[in-house]
């Protein structure tokens, strides 16, 4: 990494990096010519590559950390009450990679710049080594020349968002996204200073560089990957997402969202997609569903119920059937509590990544991305992201209702647009950290980062050879039926989710093409079998059904659909017109019977039963001979938790 220029300036202070200059880089400096293919998107992770350290004050002027990535409340809890801040833990906060580098250093990585080259990362404060200091980034050019990028006072990052969008909301800064393509096709030298205020101590003051990455495209390998008989699959599964959140949906809640779309890149997958309007999930919480998921079982078949209950060994997983047919695999689980200590579900996957707390959705994605730019044949993702639950800290802009005009993919974000009135919040559920509002830019924080992970499976042939589904494990109550902020009960507001497949054009049936919008009840536990079938895989015995038949030759899905509560708390059986459920031993529900006529009443706020109506005679009896219908199964059992682990889900709000 060294060169002429890099020994020279090292010798030199540190102020000679030039201040005066910020590039506007060229619209289409790095596009591609009329003809080419655009090549593949490549990243290149900072806090994994070895820079050369140009100017230092210490012998370790750099390490790579985990930071918290959020609203400014939650990072320094300075407007949560005293009273909230035992169980409204900083650590609750979406983790990232960041690059931690002292006061008066300069780190140069070498890179040659590919096609569309943008450069992202987010400056954060570090809390534990306060630091009056100015972030600065930019690059040397072939030539030797310094040009300067970006710069940022320290005690400015929670003043204004970088780049600016149409305001300047108070609260966390922004990722910075800057546009190289000036320099695409060139050998430069990225470079990150922090320098000090002037009369200020440098020695032991610190600054983040969260989630710092350069993405470019290159041209295209040679790759062997997907065939007609085995297409990559990606599962993406979301935590706590209602259906009713994911693009222009019909308002069914009373806090259903009515504003403009929060997920513009959702919704153009969701326009190549067939997309299942009435998909319902297993089970109210998180472990529990996705075992449904994984294995196509009811919870009555897989008997795990609670978030420390692991799946037995002797189950067969979605992975084990994958990994047997020829599948690399790869599970990364955003939230501590899924991990297969507590959920038994990493069997069959080759490599699972567990976030110690939970890991903010850029740091999954850039996990996931990196994996699979390191596969030459079929591969099968499980890509579990966390953002929606609470505590709700999605960072600027996202928390003060600004979004991206559109998506853009891995460029650069050109235009911001409000979702709602734009400002700060205060939270409604300061225990938990929750509110409405910023549930929503949690939502919209997501779907940008689902908009780099499609773009990057798009430029290595997605479209051609990768199955990509998405769903969610649960919704939320957001106010409805007196709960806020917890899923509790088996209510539309927490069973129906959103459920999605883009078919790669090697594995599309004639049954089902692209771009369908599917009526009638089906599962989130069809997703087992469904996936198996377009890998050519004979599902074993269990209880999904095909998606593909369940909505072919004039079938609309099931005839009625079940879930299960956790805890053995409840159960509930829904047809096309009525919901009857069963809660007992709840807390936040009274025991007893529930029957809503959803036709009439979709927000399923008058109780129908005890009317000996012949319509809760008939789901009375389903719902008995549900429960009476099981499969032999193992035993599962409880493991003992810690005091640290009781800990985390108190404050996330399950205890």
């Amino acid at each position: 990494m060294n060169s002429p220029a890099g020994a020279t300036i090292a010798a030199v202070s540190l102020r000679s990096f030039p201040a005066l200059v910020l590039v506007a880089a060229l619209a289409c400096g790095g596009c591609s010519r009329k003809g080419e293919e655009p090549g593949e998107w490549q990243r290149f992770d900072l806090t994994r590559a070895t820079p050369q350290i140009e100017a230092q004050l210490a012998s370790e002027p750099l390490a790579a950390v985990v930071s918290y990535l959020g609203a400014r409340e939650v990072r320094d809890m300075d407007r949560v009450p005293e009273a909230s801040r035992t169980a409204f833990r900083q650590q609750s906060a979406g983790q990232v990679r960041s690059l931690e580098q002292e006061a008066g250093s300069r780190l140069a990585w070498r890179v040659h710049l590919g096609d569309r080259p943008v450069w992202t990362f987010t400056p954060l404060p570090d809390l534990d080594h306060p630091c009056a200091c100015t972030f600065r980034a930019g690059l040397r050019s072939a030539e030797g020349a310094l040009i300067e990028l970006f710069r940022l006072a320290s005690d400015e990052l929670f003043l204004s968002p970088s780049p600016p969008p149409t305001v300047a909301p108070r609260g966390s800064t922004a990722e910075v996204e800057l546009d190289l393509g000036r320099w695409a096709g060139q050998e430069v030298d990225l470079l990150l200073q922090v320098d000090s205020a002037p009369g200020g101590s440098r020695r032991g003051a610190k600054v983040r560089w969260a989630s710092p990455a350069l993405y470019h495209r290159t041209a295209a390998a040679d790759r062997a990957t997907g065939t007609a008989k085995k297409p990559n699959i990606v599962l993406i599964g979301i935590d706590t997402l209602r259906a009713d959140h994911l693009g222009p949906l019909p308002a069914t809640q009373p806090n259903s969202w009515r504003g403009p779309t929060l997920t513009p890149a959702l919704d153009r997958l969701a326009a190549d997609s067939d997309v299942w309007l009435d998909a319902y999930s297993t089970f109210n919480v998180t472990n529990p569903s996705f075992v449904s998921i994984l294995t196509g079982l009811y919870g009555k078949n897989h008997g795990v119920y609670d978030l420390r209950t692991p799946l037995p060994d002797g189950h067969t997983t979605l992975a084990e059937l994958l990994h047997d047919a020829g599948y690399a695999t790869l599970a990364v689980i955003s939230a501590r509590h899924l991990g297969d200590h507590n959920s038994g579900l990493g069997q069959g996957f080759d490599q699972v990544v567990t976030a110690t707390e939970h890991a903010a959705a850029e740091m999954a994605v850039a996990t996931a991305m990196d994996w699979i730019s390191r596969q030459s044949g079929p591969y099968f993702v499980w890509l579990h992201l966390f953002d929606p639950h609470t505590p709700h800290v999605p960072p600027q802009p996202y928390a003060s209702g600004l979004r991206p005009a559109q998506p853009y993919g891995l460029g650069r974000v050109e235009s911001w647009v409000p979702f709602r009135p734009v400002g700060p919040v205060t939270y409604e559920q300061p225990v938990l950290g929750g509110h409405r509002d910023l549930y929503a830019g949690e939502v919209a924080y997501l779907d940008r980062q689902l908009d780099r992970l499609i773009d990057f499976l798009d430029s290595r042939g997605a479209r051609r050879n990768t199955l990509l589904a998405l769903t969610a494990d649960h919704g939320e109550n957001l106010g409805e039926h007196g709960i806020l902020h917890r899923h509790g009960g088996l209510w539309e507001t927490t069973t129906h989710v959103p459920l999605m497949i883009r078919w790669p054009s090697s594995a599309k049936s004639a049954a089902s093409g692209a771009g369908t919008r599917q009526h009638g009840l089906v599962q989130t536990l069809d997703l087992f079998p469904t996936l198996l079938a377009a890998a050519g895989i004979e599902p074993p015995l269990q209880d999904g059904e095909d998606l593909r038949q369940l909505t072919a030759e004039g079938r609309r899905g099931r005839r009625v659909i079940f879930s299960e509560h956790a805890s053995l708390l409840g159960l509930t059986v829904r047809s096309s017109t009525h919901r009857l459920m069963k809660s007992a031993g709840n807390p936040q529900i009274p025991d007893g019977s529930y029957l809503y006529d959803l036709s009439k009443d979709p927000g399923e706020t008058h109780n129908l039963t005890g009317l000996a109506s012949a319509v809760e005679q008939r789901l009375s009896q389903l719902l008995a001979n549900w429960v009476e219908d099981r499969q032999p199964r193992r035993q599962a059992l409880p493991r003992n938790l810690s005091d640290e682990e009781i800990e985390r889900l108190r404050a996330l709000g399950y205890l």
